[in-house]
């Protein structure tokens, strides 16, 4: 008989106080998922270019296509792009390729791997930094 519970003001100001805090952390969590693909398609891209290196020492000539370098990456079948967004010259893009790529050597540039025509030093969180 002797029992009280939450009045009406009390509930409908603690729903405030929950909603004001998930404004402020939902933001900040997908700015750290984006810094994260970032990260992982930067390691991902310079991990294959080593591996393009290397074949290219062993067999005298660059590779023609990823599955080349199946022999020089550990994880071959685990090298995707992650799915999302990613920070491109500190602009957070969406992610559109499902795989990474080769890019051709020419007079100007070595092979180098690519995603959506990007190398690693275009994954960046601040504008060409």
């Amino acid at each position: 008989m002797n029992q009280r519970g939450f009045a009406t003001l009390e509930v409908i100001l603690m729903v405030m106080v929950i909603a004001i805090l998930a404004s402020i952390a939902v933001p900040r969590f997908t700015a750290v998922t984006t810094a994260a693909n970032t990260a992982k398609i930067q390691s991902d891209l310079a991990t294959i270019d080593t591996a393009i290196a290397i074949y290219a020492m062993e067999n005298g000539k660059d590779p023609s296509q990823l599955s080349d370098l199946e022999k020089y990456l550990q994880d071959y079948s685990n090298v995707k792009p992650p799915s999302g967004k990613a920070y491109i010259d500190g602009t957070a893009t969406a992610i559109s390729a499902t795989a990474y790529s080769i890019q051709a050597a020419t007079d100007d540039t070595d092979c180098r791997a690519t995603l959506d025509g990007k190398t690693a030093g275009a994954f960046t969180t601040k504008g060409g930094e």
